[in-house]
């Protein structure tokens, strides 16, 4: 019978980066600025708390290739702290900080094992002198990585449990970080659990041997790693095997859509009433075990506001942001609206019995959920929208200004092509 194992998988720690906030408040920047170290030293925290027997790290520990000498002293420091409690930590590079020929900044402790860029590294774990697992991970050596790692994972000893690293999308066809399916890592039978890192959204892509999980990123900073944050405590025993996420973020990404369709008014007053209303009945349902939320507001429905958006939606928005920022922003946790974003559409009367009367919008919304919902057909559409969209989108780092079109991206993109020309159809028939 295997030996039973504890250990702790975090990955994406981007040791060296910062939340991104839209705020000229020197405070708050500040508190920004250290919510992604305070994330990493309380993965340490619950590392010693628990008594594990090890620390894996899936890749990406610095942000960057050029490691900041304030984010390398600091992850030295927190793996001394291991040390001192005779844990080890095992490691890949990621495409973030491909491993560095020229070697560290720091020396590193010597309870700190880097695994091989160029051959698949085997590192026996023992406790009391008796092995009880065995770890096996590859780095990246440049910023991309089209090797297909996977097959080179293999041991020939199957008495003890066997883990491996692997920094991977998880997507065949992206050659940029190691294309590879989900049935590639459940043929290879080596492996009992493979400790994913990349994405940073946590995700168990299998809940049984072999495992595949995703910890995610363990502090969010920016609107697309919106949720909760944290790594996975994994205990390994025959037939008892158990996977615990625990969270470890300072401030949590969200977004909240509002409906303005109950608003018969035009008055910005009432506007604002109904947005702080919405706002309240968020607040009292968070956690307030954290420091605060960075909220994106999204105004969707059908609304008579539509009519003055048409003529002032930047300086509503903008005195709207000022508004709600004023009285949220000294709340403990803090709640900050970092940015509204206005998807309402024009009110029309009657519009459910139109469409629901109308032939040809019925057959166009048929088409339409067609591309929403066939892989097939969402694919060909991307590929005609032109060669400034991306469709090959890095999952971890989407960037707007490279029209990147994520499918979270597409979905809503089909959904307010959709309303636009519902839309135009009535009114162009009431003409």
């Amino acid at each position: 019978m295997k030996p039973a194992v504890k250990f702790i998988h975090t990955a994406d720690l981007h040791l060296g980066s910062r939340i991104k906030i839209n705020t000229n408040n020197d405070e708050l920047d500040k508190n920004m600025l250290n919510a992604v170290y305070n994330s990493f030293e309380k993965i340490i925290d619950y590392a010693i708390e628990y008594k594990i027997d090890f620390l894996i790290i899936s890749g990406d520990i610095f942000d960057s290739e050029s490691r900041s000498v304030k984010a390398t002293r600091f992850f030295v420091n927190q793996c001394e702290r291991l040390k001192q409690n005779d844990i080890n930590v095992y490691l890949i590079n990621g495409n973030h900080d491909p491993y560095k020929n020229e070697g560290e900044l720091f020396n590193l402790p010597t309870n700190v094992y880097i695994c091989d860029t160029e051959d698949v590294s085997t590192f026996e774990v023992y406790k009391d002198d008796k092995l009880i697992a065995r770890i096996l991970g590859q780095s990246y050596r440049a910023k991309s990585e089209n090797r297909k790692m996977y097959k080179y994972y293999t041991t020939n000893d199957q008495d003890v449990y066997n883990i491996g690293i692997l920094h991977t999308q998880l997507d065949p066809h992206n050659d940029n970080y190691v294309p590879i399916t989900k049935s590639d890592l459940l043929s290879n039978t080596n492996i009992d659990y493979w400790a994913l890192g990349h994405i940073h959204n946590n995700k168990v892509i299998n809940d049984k041997n072999p495992f595949i999980v995703y910890p995610g990123i363990p502090q969010g900073r920016d609107i697309g790693e919106d949720g909760k944050k944290g790594f996975y405590l994994v205990q390994l025993k025959p037939n008892k095997s158990k996977l615990k996420f625990i969270e470890t973020y300072d401030y949590e990404y969200r977004r909240i859509k509002i409906n303005l369709s109950n608003i018969n008014d035009t008055n910005l007053t009432e506007f604002n009433y109904f947005l702080e209303e919405k706002l309240d009945e968020f607040y009292k349902k968070v956690s307030k075990d954290i420091k605060g939320y960075i909220i994106r507001i999204i105004l969707t429905g059908r609304t008579k506001m539509y009519e003055i958006f048409e003529e002032q939606e930047n300086d509503i928005i903008e005195d709207t942001l000022e508004n709600l920022r004023d009285k949220y922003n000294k709340k403990t946790p803090l709640l900050w609206v970092n940015k509204i974003e206005n998807r309402s559409t024009k009110s029309i009367e009657n519009i459910d019995e139109i469409i629901k009367e109308d032939p040809f919008i019925n057959d166009f919304i048929e088409f339409m959920n067609r591309y929403k919902t066939n892989d097939k057909k969402k694919s060909k559409l991307k590929n005609n929208m032109g060669k400034i969209w991306n469709a090959k989108v890095d999952n971890e780092d989407i960037d707007p200004k490279e029209f990147q079109i994520d499918d979270q991206t597409f979905q809503e993109l089909l959904s307010q092509v959709k309303k636009d020309i519902i839309n135009e159809f009535i009114e162009r028939r009431e003409l």
